[in-house]
């Protein structure tokens, strides 16, 4: 039992270390983990659809580029978690990357949208972002 206080934190790290997203050698993609969450205490109806996006966002003056874009119909509650896929070979490490999230009702009207910047893959940024979406009503 001594030793039982240095094994979870090994363990722990070890589970991290597991489940850190990026770059996959064997299948040339660079894995991007988004969860997406709203602090407002109500459950949406089915129908809802989320939408979450890593963006070229380098250019101030331009619109930004969609990377890697995946779509997913929500059942329960937040936190939704979504595992994207970027060509590694389309990140350049001089740019910015950026994920966003929105929910939309089933009649594409928007519901949730993301509201600040969540830098992602290069200039220090993790491989994954925790999003909370503001209300866009």
């Amino acid at each position: 039992m001594r030793h039982a206080p240095m094994i979870l934190p090994a363990a722990l790290i070890l589970a991290a270390c597991a489940a850190t997203p990026g770059p996959d050698a064997s299948t040339g993609m660079t894995t991007v983990d988004v969860t997406a969450s709203y602090r407002e205490r109500i459950l949406l109806p089915p129908g809802h659809v989320l939408t979450v996006r890593i963006e070229d966002v380098s250019l101030a003056d331009a619109p930004a580029v969609v990377l890697a874009e995946a779509r997913q119909p929500l059942e329960g509650g937040p936190p939704y978690a979504v595992r994207l896929g970027v060509p590694t070979s389309q990140i350049d490490p001089r740019h910015t990357y950026a994920a966003r999230a929105e929910i939309r009702d089933p009649a594409d009207r928007l519901v949730f949208v993301t509201d600040t910047r969540h830098a992602v893959l290069t200039q220090g940024a993790p491989a994954s972002a925790e999003i909370i979406l503001k209300s866009a009503r």
